[in-house]
C-alpha cells in the first residue's frame, strides 16, 4: 500500500451569518506537493453540532451535489483545521457536548 503527504491550512475564513452557516472557508490541500485550493467550505452550526460542509452546486435535476469528493483520511482531519480556524478567529467555541460532524 502506497501512502501519500498530505498539508491542510486554512487560508481564510469569513464570518457570513446566513442561518446555520456561520462561516465559509478557503482551505489548501498539498496532496503529495501538489497545492489545490478549495473555496467555500462551509462552518455550520447550531446549539448541538458543528458541522463543516464542502462546497456545493445545483444538478440539472434541482438536487444538490457535492462540488469535490476528498478520501476519508483528508476530510476528517480537513474539518478539524476548519474549526480551529473558526475558533482562533472567534467564530465557534468549544463545547463539552458538542458533536462535530463533516458532511460532502
Amino acid at each position: 500500500m502506497e501512502t501519500s503527504t498530505a498539508t491542510i491550512s486554512v487560508i481564510q475564513v469569513t464570518a457570513i451569518n446566513a442561518g446555520r452557516v456561520l462561516a465559509l472557508a478557503d482551505v489548501e490541500l498539498i496532496l503529495d506537493g501538489v497545492s489545490l485550493v478549495i473555496h467555500g467550505v462551509q462552518v455550520r452550526a447550531d446549539a448541538s453540532k458543528t458541522e463543516i460542509t464542502l462546497p456545493n452546486y445545483r444538478a440539472p435535476d434541482g438536487s444538490w451535489k457535492t462540488a469535490v469528493t476528498l478520501p476519508d483520511d483528508v476530510r476528517g482531519p480537513m474539518a478539524d483545521v476548519v474549526i480551529a480556524a473558526a475558533m482562533e478567529a472567534g467564530l465557534l467555541v468549544e463545547r463539552a457536548n458538542a458533536t462535530r460532524l463533516f458532511h460532502d
